[in-house]
């Protein structure tokens, strides 16, 4: 056989060997993908994860509104849910659905266990409470629905820490405001208790791309994308006066090595007086009661009903003659 014959029986040998390797190989890495950890569970069940800007450690510092306080009650509606079939999204150990109330119920003022939102907040599911795995979990879900609305930094500077002439050169520089004249470390600096959402606003610590301060709104924004491509994003809508959660938007979706999808999308809305939507006044209601009762007290006086009867008893006088 010639030389040349050869050469190209070996070349062909290569590339079909080539090609053989590789349906091999994709087919070995496909069957991976299809029964190994890529795959996604026939049930997924994903938390809805709130915002980190609370520091836990500092929770003594916060001050909140004034509706905030014991016997109180606050709802929120699922407004929408659509998601697949493999797909929930929960609240504590609860799984939410359609229609579902969530309820804030404070159980006592915050002012008298600052530091652990588990013991005065707890969270609702409809008529059913939901728990969470420890304290710091729950108490970090405590934060979806309320914010506080004043950080404290006064207390505190009887604290060794505080009174330090870094903290407090931090503090002028960021917190220069014209309300009280106070004298540390022979510095003089002006003190304002500063609102929680000028602590967004100013802060060093805080993310803010995450975070927009507006005239009346305080606006959380996050995206979390894993390696694995799969995308989770939350919008919470915070009252800037109540610090009370307005709306909350939600999404995630999940997709696998083998294109399969799973994915919920939710829209959770406060309500207030009569159930309706904080973007809708009880004066809807109100309203009509009002002209109810003043026609009633108005009918009442004329006796109105009185001679109302009188007339049907002379039509049926009249009728019958």
């Amino acid at each position: 056989m010639k030389l040349g014959r050869l050469v190209g029986l070996f070349t062909v040998l290569i590339v079909l060997s080539s090609s053989s390797i590789n349906m091999w190989t994709a087919s070995a890495l496909y069957d991976h993908i299809q029964n190994n950890e890529y795959e996604l569970e026939d049930d997924i069940t994903q938390s809805i994860n709130a915002p980190g800007v609370v520091n836990m450690s500092q929770l003594y510092q916060y001050e909140y509104h004034d509706d905030i306080k014991g016997a109180m009650k606050f709802k929120w509606k699922v407004e929408t849910l659509e998601r697949t079939d493999n797909f929930h999204l929960a609240e504590g150990d609860k799984k939410l659905k359609s229609g579902d109330n969530l309820i804030l119920l404070i159980g006592t003022a915050p002012s008298l266990q600052l530091d652990q939102p588990h013991s005065w907040a707890l969270i609702y599911v409809n008529d059913v409470m939901a728990r969470y795995s420890n304290d710091a979990e729950h108490g970090r879900a405590v934060f979806k629905y309320v914010q506080p609305i004043g950080i404290d930094y006064w207390d505190n500077f009887t604290n060794d820490y505080y009174n330090s002439s870094t903290f407090l050169d931090y503090y002028e520089a960021n917190y220069n405001y014209t309300d009280f004249a106070v004298t540390h470390y022979n510095q003089v600096f002006f003190y304002n208790e500063t609102s929680f959402a000028d602590y967004l606003a100013r802060s060093p610590y805080i993310n803010t791309t995450q975070w927009s301060v507006l005239d009346d709104t305080v606006v959380y924004n996050n995206t979390i994308t894993t390696e694995t491509n799969n995308v989770t994003q939350i919008v919470i809508t915070y009252d800037k006066a109540t610090g009370l959660t307005n709306t909350m938007h939600y999404s995630a979706s999940f997709i696998n090595g083998t294109g399969h999808f799973a994915g919920v999308n939710m829209t959770l809305i406060r309500l207030h007086g009569w159930g309706l939507p904080y973007t809708i006044t009880t004066w809807v209601v109100w309203i009509p009661i009002l002209l109810l009762t003043v026609g009633l007290i108005v009918a009442i006086r004329l006796r109105a009903f009185q001679r109302f009867k009188l007339y049907l008893e002379a039509r049926k006088i009249a009728q019958k003659k």
